[in-house]
Order: C-alpha cells, then sequence, then structure tokens
C-alpha cells in the first residue's frame, strides 16, 4: 500500500478509551506502530480542542485532530509530517459561540430557551455533576469555542420543537448521553470531504477508516470507506450500513480499548486484499 494514505479516524470515549476508566494504555504502542508505518491518526470527538491537545500531550504525538463534533479541523499539516511541531493550523466549519447565543436569543421563543440551562451560567458543583468531571478535567471540557452544553427541563415534545426551531436558523440541537449541546449545523461527517482533498492533493489515492461506538458516531462511520464498530457494555451494537463510500462494516468482539485495536487490525488486513495491486 506504499501510494495509498490510510487515514484511521477515530472517536475516543468508549471506542479508543476505555468507557468507564479513560485507559488506553494497552493500545499506546499499536498507535505508535501505525503511525511509524505510515497510516495516520485522525482524532474526532465532540470533545474540545484545549481537551485533545491535552490527549495528544499525554500520547506524546502531536495529532490531526477534529474537535466539537465537527466544528473545526486542527494540525492536518500533520497527516503528513507526524513530527511537524508548527503553528495549529485550523479550519472552521462551526460558529463562534457569540454567533450561536446571538441567533439563539433572536429566534428562540421565551417559553424554549427557558427550559434549557446552560453549564456555564451555573456553579461549577453542578459543572462537575452533569460532566462527570473535576478540577482540570472540567476546566478543559468548559473551555468551548463553537458549542454550548446545556441541561434541557422540558417534555420530548418541547425537545423536538426547540431542535426543529434551531434548525430553521442553522442551529442544531444534539441530546448526548450527559447534556444536551448547541451547535452550528455540523457533525463528525462535516470535515472528511475537506481531508480528502487535502491529502488526495499529496497521494494517489486516500482511504480512511472510521472507528465508532455510539449514535453520534454514525455519520462519520457512513461516510468512511471502512468502519469499524466498537461494541458498548450492556448495549446492542450501532448498527452500518455498507453505501458507495463505506465497502465493508467490522465488529469488534472486545470493547475498548483492545476492541479498538482488534478492528483495526481488520481494517488493514482487509485493505491489504482490497488495494493488493498497490503493493506492486
Amino acid at each position: 500500500m506504499n501510494d495509498l494514505k490510510v487515514i484511521v479516524m477515530t472517536d475516543l470515549d468508549g471506542t479508543l478509551l476505555d468507557h468507564a476508566t479513560f485507559q488506553y494504555e494497552d493500545v499506546k504502542s499499536f498507535m505508535t506502530e501505525l503511525l511509524d508505518s505510515g497510516i495516520r491518526i485522525i482524532l474526532n470527538s465532540s470533545k474540545t480542542q484545549t481537551e485533545l491537545e491535552y490527549f495528544c500531550n499525554g500520547f506524546g504525538r502531536k495529532l490531526p485532530f477534529i474537535s466539537e463534533n465537527g466544528a473545526a479541523i486542527h494540525n492536518p499539516e500533520s497527516l503528513f509530517d507526524s513530527s511537524a511541531n508548527g503553528p495549529n493550523f485550523c479550519q472552521n466549519f462551526g460558529k463562534p459561540v457569540s454567533e450561536l447565543m446571538r441567533i439563539w436569543s433572536n429566534n428562540i421563543s421565551t417559553g424554549l430557551r427557558e427550559q434549557c440551562l446552560f453549564l456555564d451560567e451555573t456553579e461549577r458543583s453542578v459543572q462537575a455533576s452533569c460532566l462527570g468531571l473535576t478540577g482540570e478535567s472540567l476546566d478543559r471540557a468548559m473551555t468551548r469555542d463553537y458549542s454550548k452544553p446545556f441541561v434541557f427541563k422540558g417534555t420530548d415534545s418541547e425537545f423536538k420543537a426547540l431542535q426543529k426551531k434551531a434548525n430553521e436558523f442553522q442551529l442544531s440541537v444534539l441530546r448526548g448521553g450527559r447534556v444536551c449541546n448547541l451547535s452550528a449545523l455540523h457533525d463528525k461527517a462535516t470535515s472528511l470531504p475537506a481531508i480528502r482533498d487535502f491529502t488526495h492533493s499529496r497521494s494517489d489515492e486516500v482511504v480512511i477508516i472510521g472507528v465508532g461506538d455510539s449514535d453520534n458516531d454514525l455519520s462519520m462511520l457512513e461516510a468512511a470507506d471502512v468502519a469499524c464498530v466498537i461494541p458498548r457494555k450492556n448495549q446492542a451494537p450501532l448498527m452500518v450500513e455498507k453505501n458507495k463510500t463505506c465497502k465493508r462494516v467490522i465488529y469488534a468482539s472486545q470493547v475498548a480499548p483492545l476492541g479498538w485495536q482488534e478492528a483495526v487490525e481488520g481494517a488493514i488486513a482487509f485493505l491489504k486484499t482490497e488495494y493488493r495491486g498497490h503493493n506492486g
């Protein structure tokens, strides 16, 4: 696969990181082996830029990453030079928080807005309880550029009404496992065309392996060439359908982090067969 650029695009929590402990020590050496072999890793997460930079510091490599559910690509130049230490280039797809709130205040009814408790307007203890984080970890999670987490206090029908109204004004309201989020209209698949274009200009062919575990990862997985699904404890696995782009779906038998390595190894084995003509 010498003339094939392979990118592993991965979610973090529950996919690469253990759902409960957030550890991934068991697959760190495998990640390093991938990078040293020329395969690149892009983090694609709902986490903030600050959180993802902290992860990269702990890993010891300046990885490219996509923050806040597709809002911005950071450091894409390291797709070609994993030792790149220059300034962090960023391509934005989201709206700044100030712009989000201007649209929100001017167009969402008072009744619906009153059902939303934005975390940055609450006591720190409330933030910690809602996000399950404390100390510096909580600080990093609350340092947001393109989204606003909130707790919704209304009914399901009111939430659907909020989503519909927000979409009318190019805003997105998503409900996650712990909190809801207000952002512009982007998701984890938004940046894939830009990454393909950026990479294709320097490589004969680009193949993206997407790795995820939850509904929030579905758009990314369906837009990847190979989708890797990591199982969730006590839940049915996410179902991904093959399509014109996604040629193979691989289901890991283990949860994160070992399931991550299992699935990525399976994807690479598939590519070596599918793209055997590239091996000369």
